[in-house]
């Protein structure tokens, strides 16, 4: 996390009395219980729109958001790069800025500028790293779940690896909404990152693993059990993860012909990381990107497509789950 001691930035008490004021504004105009993150990404929206406030109120005297427009942005940019703010800090700022924008009852611009790199922000610059889950490992995976008896990590693990789903949307699930999802041959996604709902296909895998869940899970909320709550369902899954993954993690793999092109397209080298459950969206970022290279006509529009079925709106963002550059 970006800590706020590289925007210190000093204030007079004029200007100190006009950020506290502001800053009062935005908590009550952010719904933060309905971000949907983690409380580590939770309070990352809440330093960017603090860092924004502050700045506000330093260069413009800003008594209110309603006349928020792209110089304001553009100048906190700079400001932020000045004071050694790195690129995907900056992003997850700007990130916060818009939502909180999306969110005024009343503002003169209905639309900020959406292009990072228009506002000033510079590429990410980081070195290519492997994330994705290999078949090999989900399959062992999945079968030493089975032995430690743990249907709900095997499950996690099947929802990710088929549909990219996050943790948080994984452990959301409900029977109902599996049901529903068979019919339609599409899985609703409403608990989201950002609360931005998606439709994502089905395909044969999760079809089988949904039917299962069905069958076999005790409650309508399939991963929150009696006595457990929605964090705790999540952290558990995310340990086993952690304390097993000695077990089926590949340190030495070779590369497939399917992803020597894909490495190709997307430029980067590879270098094996530890796996985590967000890997399992990386393996299924890059499946997809494989499958619809076939029948989309260039490496842009099959971005374009997976950032929708990831549901994310950024092609940087896009390229981090398809050519292993950084952690999301």
């Amino acid at each position: 996390m970006q800590k706020q001691g590289k925007r210190n930035w000093s204030m007079t008490n004029k200007q100190h009395n006009i950020y506290e004021n502001l800053w009062q504004q935005a908590h009550t105009i952010f719904d933060w219980r309905t971000h949907h993150q983690g409380k580590r990404g939770h309070a990352r929206y809440r330093d960017g729109v603090r860092a924004f406030c502050k700045h506000l109120a330093i260069e413009y005297g800003s008594k209110n958001f309603k006349n928020m427009n792209d110089k304001h942005l553009k100048s906190f940019v700079i400001a932020s790069n000045d004071s050694g703010i790195s690129s995907s800090a900056l992003k997850t700022d700007l990130s916060a800025i818009r939502k909180l924008h999306a969110m005024l009852p009343k503002k003169r611009f209905k639309q900020l500028e959406i292009d990072n790199k228009k506002l000033g922000v510079k590429d990410r610059q980081s070195i290519g790293v492997d994330r994705a889950w290999t078949n090999k490992e989900v399959a062992n995976a999945i079968k030493h779940a089975k032995v430690n008896d743990r249907k709900d990590v095997q499950w996690a693990i099947q929802c990710a690896r088929s549909l990219g789903l996050r943790i948080e949307e994984t452990t959301a699930l409900t029977k109902s909404q599996l049901r529903e999802a068979l019919t339609n041959n599409m899985i609703h996604l409403t608990k989201t990152k950002g609360g931005i709902k998606r439709d994502v296909p089905m395909n044969g895998g999760a079809e089988r693993t949904f039917r299962d869940m069905i069958a076999n899970a005790k409650n309508e909320q399939i991963f929150v059990e009696h006595g457990k709550t929605h964090k705790q369902a999540m952290k558990s899954i995310q340990n086993w993860i952690f304390n097993h993954r000695e077990r089926f993690i590949e340190n030495s793999i070779d590369i497939e012909e399917p992803n020597q092109k894909y490495q190709q397209d997307l430029k980067f080298d590879l270098e094996r990381q530890n796996l985590t459950y967000h890997g399992l969206r990386h393996a299924y970022a890059r499946d997809q990107y494989n499958k619809s290279m076939k029948y989309l006509s260039n490496s842009k529009k099959t971005r374009e497509y997976i950032a929708q079925l990831l549901g994310h709106g950024r092609d940087d963002v896009t390229r981090i789950y398809l050519d292993k550059r950084g952690k999301v």
